[in-house]
């Protein structure tokens, strides 16, 4: 189900029409050799040509149709190098000279002054790249305390002509895919979502970037320790600026609801199915699939069944003890319900079964029925001996095989984690831990 991720990626070179491309690369110093146009997308790269032909010892990459805007990734298979150009609507014509074996150092190109500019601050910046690492080296090994001081201030002054070879290029060249790159390429370097004041969103190439994947990511990263409602309050924020252009839209949502969907933590099944109902299921993505649209809601649906005031998911389970099968909702009848899930070994787990055991009598008083269900993989004999140990005085079901798929639908990714079901079989309660858990029952057998 990956594909939610990729639902719009073929969408994105539609439109990508016009006088066509052409981008040659004549090499000095090579033998025949295959020569591939790639261009970057998320953490990988996709070919566009898998070797250009040669036309008097030029290889040349032409097409019909305009390239979509990105970075993309000229590859010398004979010599291993590869050299990454900035492609938009007006740089796909022109020509590249360079030797294989060090075409950075080389690189003189004509027909495209955005690709001369690119590749001289591309020879800066590894210039500074690589002094900057010899320093770090020298670093790791200097004792002496004053020449140590030297090396950070060297180090600083580094990080500074970094910084200013970039904001002067920006500046130089504004409105530009240029200056979209170079933007995007340091974001990451900001804390927080500051960072994105360094993306735009209006640009679609940004999509073919090895960076804007990293920056949606990072965005992830920085919130994901948050609560749930915290997360889908950052997760608006984002989606909001990628509306300036429906390609980025349409990647940035689609990215969020995967990863939502695949991310197993307590809490991200509610920012999933907020991000369903608020931008797919609601119609907001325009022109998604019949296929695809029902393949989110089924997943809504399951994942909304552990939401507190939504339709909890009925069951079937084996007893154990008893050894036959029952139906959690039919057995309990018109009484609201406690169901917990436990694992074997689990010490928290203990005190939440040992809470329910100090207040079960007065919860049957209250009228409810008490459930607990066993997580764990184990053969049927292997629970039952843990269920006889622990003198379970309710009902203790298991399901070693997962049929009745109770790990989605009350999404059980840790324990021990409890539901409190209504007479109308709607969670109206869902506690996570031993404390929340003791402290709900001491209300509920009041």
């Amino acid at each position: 189900m990956r594909i939610f991720a990729a639902i719009w990626f073929m969408l994105l070179w539609l439109g990508a029409m016009g006088q066509g491309y052409e981008i040659k690369l004549k090499l000095t110093d090579a033998e025949p050799q295959k020569v591939r146009l790639a261009y970057y997308y998320e953490d990988k790269q996709y070919l566009v040509t898998d070797s250009a032909p040669t036309e008097k010892g030029v290889y040349v990459f032409r097409g019909n149709t305009l390239l979509p805007a990105g970075i993309y990734s000229v590859i010398m298979n004979g010599s291993g190098q590869y050299v990454d150009l900035l492609i938009d609507k007006d740089n796909q014509n022109f020509l590249m000279k360079c030797s294989a074996n060090d075409p950075q150092k080389t690189m003189k190109i004509t027909g495209s002054d955005v690709n001369a500019i690119f590749f001289d601050y591309q020879r800066r910046m590894t210039h500074l790249v690589q002094q900057q690492r010899d320093l770090d080296t020298a670093k790791k090994y200097e004792k002496d305390s004053s020449k140590l001081e030297q090396i950070e201030l060297k180090l600083s002054k580094i990080d500074s002509q970094y910084e200013q070879a970039w904001r002067n290029e920006v500046a130089s060249y504004p409105n530009t895919m240029l200056a979209d790159v170079l933007n995007g390429l340091n974001a990451t370097n900001f804390p927080g979502d500051s960072m994105f004041h360094y993306i735009n969103f209006a640009q679609p190439g940004l999509l073919r970037t090895p960076f804007f994947y990293k920056c949606v990511r990072a965005h992830i990263a920085r919130h994901i320790e948050n609560n749930p409602y915290e997360i889908m309050r950052q997760t608006d924020r984002i989606i909001a600026m990628s509306k300036k252009n429906m390609d980025v839209y349409h990647y940035v949502t689609a990215y969020l609801l995967n990863f939502y969907r695949t991310f197993y933590k307590l809490g991200m099944n509610e920012v999933f199915v907020h991000i369903a109902d608020s931008y797919f299921l609601s119609d907001t993505v325009k022109n998604l699939p019949d296929e695809t649209r029902k393949m989110i809601e089924q997943q809504r649906n399951i994942y909304s069944s552990s939401i507190v005031g939504y339709d909890a998911h009925n069951f079937s389970a084996r007893r154990v003890g008893t050894d036959d099968t029952i139906n959690i909702f039919d057995y309990a009848g018109n009484k609201p319900i406690l169901l917990m899930f436990w694992a074997n070994g689990c010490g928290h787990c203990d005190s939440a079964e040992n809470a329910i055991k100090f207040y079960y009598d007065r919860l049957l008083q209250n009228g409810y029925q008490i459930y607990t269900l066993c997580n764990d993989d184990f053969s049927y004999e292997g629970i039952k001996a843990n269920s006889e140990r622990k003198n379970f005085p309710w009902i203790d079901l298991c399901d070693t095989k997962n049929m009745s798929r109770f790990r989605e639908y009350y999404y059980v990714v840790s324990t021990p984690i409890m539901y409190l079901i209504d007479d109308k079989r709607r969670i109206t309660a869902k506690l996570i831990g031993e404390d929340r858990i003791t402290n709900a029952l001491q209300q509920l057998s009041q």
